[in-house]
């Protein structure tokens, strides 16, 4: 039927919009997921150790607990994510979003930016939730749980369903919600991405996003359910992790100095 959607796809299109939004993602995973490996595997420098947030874990990375987790990254990548590339490229087409590299007003860049944020807050948090139950725990959360001491790259360590539900729908939302365009679409995903593999880290920096919630998260198996902890003060979710230690360190550190 003349008009529809696959009618109006363009290959070339097609490949570039999926090519430049894997290249953000394994750029990301390469660069910030890779640094923070580098750090866990050969302990240099030696002034990032002192921000390790669960000290002495992790100090020694088993060889087929790395590669089982490369295993992992490799499959949901090459069967959830490159896919999800595609249907991304599809709905962003159905939307009428402009695909092209034009820059936007500083204006909507930031109105966009902070839309993505609360869309993703909202579907992650709740989707989180659900596989928090006890039904999809056991047969699909309790992967990424395995790492009760979190590293940079088990940010996209999952079972495929949990990286399709709670990772990349609540991801991708905001870009369709708001019709955004390709240039601002992919600052996102490499702000986004960067932020949850800094969460998963380990490690506390100056300058950079506090890990110490979804850190606490690993480590209790409970509680801490979203992004930016709006929806879990609103639920009480992050009741435990208020009442911790560990919550007068979960802030931005703008000294050198670690926190203790």
């Amino acid at each position: 039927m003349e008009g529809t959607l696959l009618q109006s796809m363009n290959l070339q299109e097609l490949f570039r919009v999926v090519w430049t939004t894997f290249s953000v993602y394994l750029s990301v995973l390469t660069i910030v997921g890779g640094g923070f490996l580098l750090v866990d595997i050969y302990h240099r420098p030696r002034w990032v150790l002192k921000y390790k947030i669960q000290k002495g874990k992790n100090l020694m990375i088993e060889k087929s607990r790395l590669w089982s987790l490369i295993n992992n990254i490799l499959v949901n990548s090459t069967v959830v994510l490159l896919p999800g590339a595609v249907v991304f490229y599809l709905l962003l087409k159905w939307r009428g979003s402009d695909l092209s590299f034009t820059p936007p007003s500083t204006t909507v860049f930031l109105v966009h930016m902070l839309g993505f944020m609360m869309i993703e807050e909202i579907g992650f948090y709740y989707a989180h939730r659900l596989l928090h139950t006890s039904f999809l725990y056991k047969r699909i959360h309790k992967k990424h749980h395995e790492w009760t001491a979190p590293i940079g790259l088990t940010a996209v360590y999952a079972h495929p369903v949990e990286m399709l539900l709670s990772n990349l729908i609540p991801f991708l939302c905001g870009p369709l919600i708001f019709g955004s365009n390709l240039v601002t679409t992919l600052w996102w995903f490499a702000i986004a991405f960067s932020v949850t593999i800094i969460h998963h880290s380990g490690y506390h920096l100056p300058l950079l996003p506090s890990p110490e919630f979804h850190d606490f998260h690993h480590l209790k198996f409970t509680g801490n359910y979203g992004v930016l902890g709006v929806l879990d003060r609103l639920h009480d979710t992050d009741k435990v992790f208020r009442e911790s230690s560990r919550f007068k360190k979960h802030r931005l550190i703008f000294s050198a100095k670690a926190l203790t």
